[in-house]
């Protein structure tokens, strides 16, 4: 009997590392989870330290003395160059993807400017807001800023992948039993450790909680809050302001979610675009919202990595910093 249960456990473990090798051979599902030592606060935003190098999503990832992203390699901003300020969150920080191989990246290769990356996991529009006049006080050395806009950019509170945040997150009735089993403290933990460690985890998690549709469904009820898009409209109205005092170029870029590429962006999920756009055309502010171009793209589904509900893939950088070029946002 003994000896059944150990074979038994044997095969199982066997096959368990045999899906997990494939799953990493053939990139098929990323590792997810945050070195926490590779943040810092600074009174209430969170910030990369400086200088640090660690793992994010399964990718090593280096920064400056100033906290931003750059290449593994040897690398060094040149001062006789026009420089231009990125802000966004983790999908324009480029989780998942080495940094030569994110649209930041690429675009290196292709303009000849500094392009600071101080993009960071988590970040809202609020924080892009205080982060503009910060780096204009600390650096003073770009002429240019573009904000990549992610549709979650419309909440208050921070989204850093810690345990404390997840806690954060309201409960709802049409929550599942899985989704509430992994807010308690103990199975939180483990949650927390397998998404760093496992591929298969991150699969088997990914379709049993249906991520994708979970992260839409999450973030679109905030689109039809008054009190929210007012909030948006008045630090959209702040970025501009400022921007215009201090002679900053802004641009804004608007990303989608994956759940809207996978349902062929029907009208009827398209609601947080348009909210937004009405903004900025209350505004009188152009939008770059590349929606529409990640939606006609005939291979739309593979712009964003599998089971994840934003983050683009090697093949959605590429096609970001080619709409970017085309469209002339960085020239």
């Amino acid at each position: 009997m003994l000896k059944t249960i150990s074979l038994n456990l044997l095969i199982t473990i066997l096959i368990l590392l045999f899906f997990e090798l494939f799953l990493r051979l053939f990139n098929i599902v990323e590792l997810q989870g945050y070195d926490k030592d590779s943040f810092y606060k600074e009174g209430n935003i969170t910030l990369h330290k400086p200088n640090f190098v660690s793992k994010v999503m399964g990718k090593k990832l280096k920064t400056d003395e100033n906290g931003f992203r750059i290449p593994l390699s040897e690398y060094v901003f040149q001062s006789n160059l026009e420089s231009i300020l990125i802000l966004g969150d983790s999908v324009s920080y480029g989780v998942s993807v080495d940094e030569n191989k994110t649209f930041v990246g690429l675009l290196r290769k292709k303009i000849n400017k500094n392009l600071f990356n101080a993009s960071v996991t988590g970040h809202t529009l609020k924080n892009y807001s205080y982060l503009i006049k910060r780096y204009k006080n600390t650096l003073s050395s770009f002429e240019e800023a573009v904000i990549f806009l992610c549709l979650n950019d419309i909440m208050v509170n921070e989204g850093v992948v810690k345990k404390e945040n997840f806690k954060k997150i309201s409960h709802r009735e049409n929550e599942n039993l899985l989704i509430k089993l992994l807010r308690n403290d103990v199975i939180l933990k483990v949650n927390l450790f397998l998404r760093e460690k496992s591929t298969l985890f991150n699969l088997v998690k990914g379709i049993g909680t249906k991520t994708v549709e979970r992260y839409y469904n999450y973030i679109t009820p905030y689109y039809d809050n008054k009190v929210y898009l007012e909030e948006y409209k008045n630090d959209i109205t702040d970025i501009l302001i400022f921007s215009k005092k201090n002679k900053i170029g802004v641009k804004f870029v608007l990303m989608p979610y994956k759940y809207q590429l996978k349902n062929n962006c029907d009208k009827k999920i398209m609601k947080p675009q348009n909210e937004i756009k009405k903004i900025f055309k209350s505004l009188n502010f152009e939008l770059f919202d590349l929606s529409q171009d990640f939606c006609e793209s005939s291979f739309k589904n593979d712009l964003i990595l599998n089971f994840d509900p934003m983050h683009l893939s090697e093949k959605g950088h590429k096609f970001v910093s080619n709409l970017i070029i085309e469209k002339e946002i960085i020239k």
